[in-house]
């Protein structure tokens, strides 16, 4: 979340990896690194609970409709929805925008039985890319992630060498990794660990 100032915005919460330098591995075949990561900072992330009768003002409110099918995900500019169950999503959004949102869909649902709630500083949401990303991610993960059973669009829940994660493809070589705040430096670690034959880059807004 974010506060107006006279100066600049004062962003809720802290980073979940604040005590993490940027780093770089080479690539030891030479050539670009293999995997390039780095910590989405402050992203809203609302948690959508109810059936399908809060579509309408879950599009009303923030442009995204919900996925049409399960393990899937829908974008709409800046923001994305993610199915997690039969009941239950995920919002993410842009930075600062999340109680608006929430406030919004509050007033405007109107179904019996649902629930939202800010999540934002709970999780931590990852950016990964390059051309070894399913790769390093394969050594931990049990999800069939070649890119014609796991491609743009999808997504699913599992986990990444004991960690619960949510991962969302949005392209061939580009995710977002979600992960809970507090595991966020051991998903780092291990990511760095895991990349290390192919390359690895992490970028940090803080160094």
């Amino acid at each position: 979340m974010a506060n107006s100032s006279k100066n600049k915005p004062v962003f809720c919460g802290e980073t979940a990896l604040p005590n993490k330098p940027a780093s770089k591995s080479v690539n030891p075949n030479g050539g670009a690194v293999g995997l390039v990561f780095h910590e989405m900072e402050h992203l809203g992330k609302l948690n959508i609970r109810g059936n399908h009768s809060l579509e309408a003002a879950v599009k009303a409110a923030t442009g995204c409709h919900f996925p049409p099918l399960a393990n899937h995900f829908e974008t709409a500019g800046e923001r994305r929805i993610a199915w997690l169950g039969p009941d239950e999503y995920l919002l993410l959004c842009e930075s600062g925008k999340e109680k608006a949102l929430h406030d919004t869909l509050i007033s405007t649902i109107k179904a019996s039985h649902f629930a939202i709630t800010d999540v934002s500083d709970s999780l931590c949401a990852i950016s990964l890319y390059g051309s070894a990303v399913r790769d390093v991610l394969a050594k931990g993960c049990s999800l069939d992630l070649l890119p014609s059973k796991f491609g743009a669009g999808k997504c699913a829940q599992s986990l990444l060498a004991h960690a619960g994660i949510t991962l969302m493809a949005l392209s061939d070589d580009t995710f977002i990794l979600i992960c809970r705040t507090s595991f966020a430096p051991y998903v780092h670690d291990w990511l760095v660990d895991a990349a290390l034959e192919y390359g690895c880059q992490f970028t940090s807004s803080t160094n």
